[in-house]
């Protein structure tokens, strides 16, 4: 669910930088909290949980404005812990900003110069004139990586130049990396500094800045105002660089490239060049020096396969880290990310037989109805299709009610009356379409109760039996709604199918102890059931906002007895009406699919 914009306020004003020693900062309207981590990866997470305390301490979005070596980002942090990119401009766009706003306020300097020397005589507009060259040219030279330069720093460059064309020449057709061009550069280079001139002028900006990093890290000027990630944009989208003007040749190789090898004199050194040793270069027709030593040869049964590619992790798709990979990064999730895939994994698997999950409770408004929803949604949009909610109320249930309805008003009496077409050999699955209500979004299907409000009906052993053969045929997963009578028959009949079983209960106390009262009725009944009520899952939901306290000492009262224990937080959007999954918060969201994961562990 997108980030509601409207709730951002202008104050407090945030942002934070990230640098290349692995720290960083975020400052509050003023107030800066310091970041120092061992990796990049962690000082993003650090940055990343700052902002989104934050977001929580202030209980709305927040815009925050984060610099890093990438360039500069506009986020809006929400307190569910959701983080969306509002805007970005990559660092050269940044740079070339900062160039064109410095060269503007040349040119109104000398604007401002010039209209002063208007107002005055003749003579002073002269004077005046002089004075914007001399201010203009001596910002030109201390601009580095100007590509404005003076006519006077051309002359300087092309002078150094031209004293070392004839060495370079020769140089150029031996080796482009060969030592003596070093010296010829260096010869350049101090020409050019002797006359007060920076030999920047002889490269554009993204070329001066291409050389420094590929340079050694000595060589490089430390840069502190942005962030150092472990791979740099890809340089198709880094603007051309432009040729010197009035020159022909190419320009100088930096010894970090990767250059042919020489065709004469000493092979350069790759090891020192580059931090790596060389590729090493074998003889033709040379062997293994075990080769056709006894013993050597290994059984063909050993050899692994080459099919057997190792699990590649993705990169995070969620938070502040998958944004940067959105941007060309790559980098690994966080735990609860990791944490949020476990589950969609879990709950994905496919079983070779259907498998039953029942959702009990004696009690009323225990929020049977949502959970059965929830977990189907949960499971057919994360394990596909082939799930099926099953209202098993004894006379009327409310699942129809909270759920879409089809182009149809078949209920389980219809099902019940095709019950030999259904289970006929030649019957296919499309038949089962006429009787069960698809729900477009959340991608399961819902078998609903007789919905008659004048009917006697009551469902009996005998005919939850016929259902859920008819269930099992169509279905891989069967979600059954129970009543509320824990002696009827279809209820008693309905544990003998069950799998698994899962007890919901809101924070209210009568519903708790209903649901614990309910437990301990199953746990007597068989042995069957007794594993059952000592494997199942109890599902708290917070039925009013802030009552984390009340479910967290619930859920500990809880734990000794069952399997696992979920909360589910308060969302309204579950209160009352139809239940849509994709409708409800995030935080709701991954409650539920951590429900369903710790149920698909008991199947």
């Amino acid at each position: 669910m997108a980030i509601d914009k409207s709730r951002v306020l202008d104050a407090p004003h945030i942002t934070a930088r990230l640098r290349s020693d692995n720290s960083g900062v975020l400052v509050v309207d003023g107030d800066e909290q310091h970041i120092t981590a061992d990796s990049a990866g962690a000082a993003l997470q650090e940055l990343v949980g700052l902002i989104q305390g934050e977001a929580e301490r202030l209980g709305r979005p927040v815009r925050v404005t984060v610099t890093a070596e990438t360039g500069r980002s506009i986020l809006i942090a929400d307190e569910d812990g959701s983080i969306e990119e509002e805007s970005f401009v990559p660092s050269e766009e940044l740079e070339a900003a900062a160039e064109d706003s410095a060269d503007g306020e040349a040119s109104a300097d000398g604007e401002v110069d010039d209209d002063a020397a208007v107002d005055d005589d003749a003579a002073d507009d002269d004077d005046a004139a002089d004075d914007v060259d001399a201010d203009t040219t001596a910002e030109d030279v201390a601009d580095e990586g100007d590509d404005d330069a003076d006519t006077t720093a051309d002359e300087v460059v092309d002078e150094g130049d031209d004293d070392s064309d004839s060495v370079s020449d020769e140089t150029d057709e031996d080796d482009p990396t060969d030592e003596p061009d070093g010296d010829v550069a260096d010869e350049g280079d101090d020409d050019i500094d002797d006359s007060g001139t920076d030999d920047s002028h002889t490269h554009n900006s993204d070329a001066h800045d291409s050389d420094l990093d590929e340079t050694d890290p000595e060589d490089a000027e430390p840069r502190d105002d942005l962030a150092a990630f472990p791979t740099p944009l890809p340089a198709s989208a880094r603007p051309a660089p432009a040729l010197a003007p009035e020159r022909s040749e190419p320009p100088m190789p930096t010894p970090a490239r990767t250059t042919p090898a020489p065709s004469g004199g000493a092979r350069p050194n790759i090891q020192s060049r580059q931090g790596q040793p060389g590729p090493a270069v074998g003889r033709q027709g040379s062997s293994s020096p075990d080769a056709g030593r006894p013993g050597s040869q290994k059984d063909l049964l050993d050899a692994p396969s080459f099919l057997a590619v190792p699990k590649i992790a993705e990169p995070a798709e969620q938070g502040f880290k998958g944004l940067l990979n959105h941007l060309g990064f790559h980098f690994k999730p966080g735990r609860s990310e990791q944490a949020q895939r476990s589950d969609i994994e879990a709950i994905s698997r496919h079983f070779p037989a259907h498998r039953t999950i029942s959702v009990i409770n004696r009690k009323g408004g225990a929020n049977k109805t949502p959970t059965v929803a929830n977990l189907a949604a949960a499971f057919a949009r994360s394990g596909g299709g082939g799930v099926l909610a099953w209202d098993n109320n004894e006379t009327m249930g409310t699942l129809g009610w909270r759920t879409e309805r089809g182009e149809h008003d078949s209920t389980v009496l219809d099902v019940l009356a095709n019950a030999d077409d259904l289970l006929d050999a030649r019957a296919e699955f499309g038949q089962m379409s006429r009787f069960v209500h698809h729900q477009q979004a959340d991608k399961f299907d819902v078998l609903r109760s007789d919905e008659d409000p004048s009917g006697t009906h009551e469902m009996t052993a005998e005919e939850v039996d016929i259902v859920h053969s008819i269930a099992a045929k169509y279905y891989r997963l069967i979600l059954m709604d129970s009543g509320n009578s824990d002696r009827a028959e279809n209820w008693l009949r309905m544990i003998d199918h069950t799998d698994q079983l899962v007890v919901p209960t809101t924070t209210m106390e009568d519903r708790a102890q209903a649901a614990l009262l309910t437990l301990q009725a199953v746990q007597s009944r068989s042995e069957k059931a007794a594993e059952l009520a000592k494997n199942a899952v109890v599902v708290i939901s917070e039925w009013q906002p802030k009552e984390q306290n009340i479910s967290e000492r619930m859920a500990e009262d809880f734990r000794p007895y069952v399997r696992d224990v979920v909360i589910v937080p308060f969302d309204p959007a579950l209160k009352a009406g139809r239940i849509l999954h994709s409708s409800l918060q995030p935080a709701t969201r991954r409650a539920w699919l951590a429900a369903a994961a710790a149920i698909a562990k008991g199947l």
